[in-house]
């Protein structure tokens, strides 16, 4: 349970966040998202999450500098991050995670849970605007998904058995999990549709999957080959039953060139 303190804490730092980016000569407005936004998420790991929103000439004078920070002198780390904005850690730990951006380019964007905390102008109206908007649909092809899950478990425990184990791990516990959420969210409904991130399926996942989101989160925490079987064996178990299209040949195959006969 997150305590008051913490709550407190990162209350303090929004306020003075908001202090500071009001007084830099160009904002228009800032907005929080994430837990920042949506309390009912705020723990102690939140991040804070934020755009500040300027006029078009202003823009690259705030980006270039980033000494309007809260506590600039306790940052031990801040750099910009290609496409997604900039990140940086304080000596306690906490991180941020934010853009700088006029408004017409803020249209573009995309959003779910925010709130404005400065508004000089049009920034609420945008900001409803891209968070009513249909997202763009990602046609998801559970058969291919499922399939490029079974060849990357294949690939990652050869691979972990040729002692490449880095490069194994992530075939297995990213690429391959990636595919096998894809396509456990189109063929199971949702326990807890309510968690459900519309930017990123991963988010949350075991909170709207409450059985089996912790059980693909045990199985990847174990080493390559182990964290490989115990996922192809939750996927037989809770996705494959009544589905026509479960690759049967294609896990038989696995298991035969893999020395799996049996399920664990």
């Amino acid at each position: 349970m997150t305590s008051d303190f913490a709550i407190a804490a990162f209350d303090r730092f929004t306020a003075e966040l908001l202090a500071s980016v009001s007084s830099l000569p160009g904002v228009v407005g800032l907005v929080v998202t994430g837990s920042a936004a949506d309390r009912s998420r705020l723990d102690e790991w939140s991040d804070h999450d934020f755009i500040v929103v300027t006029a078009p000439a202003a823009t690259e004078a705030v980006r270039s500098r980033l000494d309007w920070l809260p506590r600039f002198e306790s940052l031990v780390f801040a750099s910009p991050v290609p496409g997604e904005g900039y990140r940086a850690i304080y000596d306690d730990g906490h991180v941020l995670e934010f853009d700088v951006a006029p408004l017409e380019e803020i249209r573009g964007w995309q959003a779910n849970d925010y709130s404005v905390l400065l508004d000089r102008g049009g920034v609420e109206e945008v900001m409803a605007a891209i968070a009513a908007k249909r997202k763009p649909h990602v046609s998801i092809d559970a058969e291919r998904e499922i399939g490029q899950f079974l060849v990357l478990i294949l690939i990652g425990v050869g691979r972990a058995r040729r002692g490449e184990s880095l490069i194994a791990g992530a075939a297995v516990r990213n690429a391959a999990v990636g595919h096998l959420v894809n396509a456990w969210q189109e063929r199971i409904p949702a326990a807890a549709p309510r968690h459900v991130d519309n930017l990123d399926n991963w988010r949350r996942f075991e909170l709207v999957y409450p059985e089996s989101g912790p059980e693909i989160a045990r199985a990847v925490a174990q080493d390559v080959e182990p964290a490989a079987r115990a996922l192809l064996d939750i996927a037989e178990r809770r996705i494959a039953p009544g589905w026509t299209g479960w690759p049967h040949d294609a896990v038989a195959a696995i298991r035969r060139r893999l020395d799996w006969q049996e399920r664990t």
